[in-house]
């Protein structure tokens, strides 16, 4: 049903998640740990499910060494992403592809991921999550989006519902706490976000001593 839409809602819809990028420079950056060193000296991001690109444009155009890999399953998504891409300032620092996070072969690539649990099917996600930790580097970071639940169980029903009618995965707190641990990351815990914004459980891949 998401990719269902039209052009402008998608668009809108990345431009609202791009607004992100900026709460998590000011926010979340610092509370991870050798995150800007690593930025600093140029890392690369995945941004998974990238969608029309306008998040991965935020964090390129917010962190000027960084490069974002941007991967997506639609490719009427992606020739969005690259009308995007094409008209930024940093097009040089972004790379789109078309694969699903399932199928991710690459190892020890990116400092820092995002994945938006409630964009990804659960059939791909754990596979998902497994293969993206093993795509960090040691010592980088995985910021998984999710829902907030908690409130009204009418509520919480009906926002369970939406994310699973739009072909995503319905997670929460501890579901998030428990995916990433069981992938093997460490300092797992759930940050605060603002109302509106998407839960956010982070982790990190263990330094090998």
């Amino acid at each position: 049903m998401w990719a269902a839409q039209s052009d402008e809602a998608l668009i809108a819809q990345g431009r609202a998640s791009a607004r992100g990028a900026t709460a998590f420079a000011q926010f979340g950056f610092p509370m991870l740990s050798g995150l800007q060193e690593a930025f600093a000296e140029g890392a690369r991001m995945l941004d998974v499910g990238t969608g029309v690109a306008a998040m991965a444009v935020a964090y390129a155009e917010l962190f000027p060494r960084l490069t974002v890999v941007g991967i997506d399953v639609i490719p009427r998504v992606l020739g969005l992403a690259e009308q995007t891409v094409a008209a930024s300032s940093v097009g040089d620092r972004i790379i789109l592809r078309e694969q699903d996070v399932s199928a991710l072969d690459e190892m020890d690539t990116y400092a820092f991921a995002w994945m938006p649990a409630p964009f990804i099917p659960e059939s791909v996600l754990s596979a998902g999550v497994l293969r993206v930790v093993e795509s960090l580097q040691a010592g980088g970071w995985l910021m998984l989006g999710h829902g907030k639940y908690g409130g009204s169980a009418l509520n919480d029903a009906i926002g369970r519902f939406k994310t699973i009618a739009y072909g995503g995965t319905a997670l929460n707190d501890g579901d998030a706490d428990g995916m990433l641990r069981s992938a093997g990351l460490v300092e797992v815990r759930t940050v605060a976000t603002p109302q509106g914004a998407p839960a956010i459980t982070v982790g990190r891949k263990p330094i090998a001593r």
